[in-house]
């Protein structure tokens, strides 16, 4: 279903300790599948499962279809609970098919131009659960373990089609530094456009830190993953490396209100092995995030944010795919980079309600400028404290 929200008069907002979803990450310009390096959220916990142990007690739902391909305008439905007992914390999260552990080197297999390794016709990560336990021991650690598994025996299609993925999550916090590491174990669908294909994803990798220093905070994060699609008999191979470091401020304006600036540099490169030879890719970026969010009334918190890359550039070597000569070992500067964001929080008491503001009815997010009161708030998320 769509995540719409009218907006109604007597709504009312949230205190900045209770932030849960991902409306309010990409409001902010941050990771809505994994949250923040730096903003306190509990979508952070899907990149450090030690946090695990200061996000609990409370339950989230996410609002979309359950067949949804996740973004903003195509919300897929998720959600999940989380508690605590004694000195453990833990949580029981479904379809969460965006965390790191499990797809992200299926993102990084889409980032080159010419993609012949992808995932169509095959069946998607399906009835995807995630648990967390963690505690604190003089330092807080946290383990996320997540399975996924799906099957059609023919009854959409002639022949079988069927999916399974598992992958892990560590974390540890302490002091000023946090650390992590996720794993994806496994992610293998059979079944595509003909009985035989075969899409199996490489053992990937996403491991990182971040620590707090004289009100900064520094960061970096490292993403390894591959895939391997074999169609019709033929071996397609696509491998990817990325590399993100950067720091980051935020800055209380009175008790009501903060505002931040992040600036990273971003390196992605990614082959990709087809029948013809090798393509090649690079992309490179060094963007700048500016963002606040205030409590506008006692019913009210609205954000925003705008990023752009400062410098930025892609370049390709396509051996593989025949380009024009003047096409390879050449860079192409990234232009037009500039994205804004904007969204709320409305309030029940301990029931919240965040949004991301659409930009007119059609669902085109962040591309026309306007403001419609029917149609107020996309990627819609309900959550509640206890």
């Amino acid at each position: 279903m769509k995540r719409h929200l009218l907006l109604v008069v007597g709504l009312a907002l949230l205190s900045t300790s209770a932030f849960a979803t991902k409306a309010r990450m990409e409001s902010l310009g941050q990771s809505g599948a994994n949250g923040s390096f730096y903003l306190s959220d509990t979508r952070n916990v899907f990149r450090n499962a030690a946090l695990v142990n200061t996000t609990k007690n409370y339950v989230v739902t996410e609002w979309g279809s359950a067949s949804a391909t996740d973004a903003t305008a195509t919300p897929e439905a998720e959600g999940g609970w989380f508690s605590e007992a004694g000195t453990f914390g833990y949580g029981v999260y479904l379809n969460n098919t965006q965390s790191a552990q499990v797809t992200h080197y299926t993102s990084l297999a889409t980032t080159s131009k010419n993609n012949d390794v992808n995932r169509t016709g095959y069946a998607a990560i399906g009835n995807k659960l995630d648990v967390f336990i963690g505690a604190d021991m003089g330092f807080e650690w946290g383990v996320n373990v997540s399975i996924s598994s799906f099957e059609d025996e023919g009854v959409s299609q002639a022949y079988k089609k069927e999916q399974s993925g598992m992958g892990v999550g560590f974390g540890v916090i302490m002091g000023d530094l946090d650390a992590y590491a996720n794993v994806g174990l496994k992610d293998e669908a059979k079944g595509g456009a003909a009985a035989g294909d075969k899409w199996e994803a490489t053992m990937g990798i996403n491991a990182g830190a971040n620590y707090k220093l004289q009100g900064f905070t520094l960061f970096a994060d490292y993403k390894k993953g591959g895939v391997e699609e074999t169609a019709a008999g033929v071996k397609t191979e696509n491998n990817a490396t990325e590399m993100t470091v950067g720091a980051a401020r935020v800055m209380e304006i009175a008790s009501s209100g903060r505002w931040f600036y992040d600036l990273r540099w971003y390196n992605n490169k990614s082959e990709e092995k087809i029948t013809a030879g090798t393509d090649e890719y690079k992309v490179t970026k060094i963007p700048l995030t500016l963002g606040f969010e205030a409590d506008a009334t006692s019913w009210l918190t609205l954000r925003g944010s705008i990023s752009q890359s400062l410098k930025g550039s892609g370049e390709m070597n396509l051996a593989g795919s025949a380009p024009a000569a003047t096409s390879n070992n050449k860079k192409t500067q990234n232009a037009n980079t500039a994205t804004v964001a904007a969204g709320a929080t409305l309030n029940f008491g301990k029931l919240k309600v965040d949004g991301v503001m659409q930009t007119d009815g059609s669902n085109a997010y962040q591309s026309v400028g306007h403001l419609r009161t029917d149609d107020l708030m996309g990627r819609v998320s309900v959550h509640y404290w206890f």
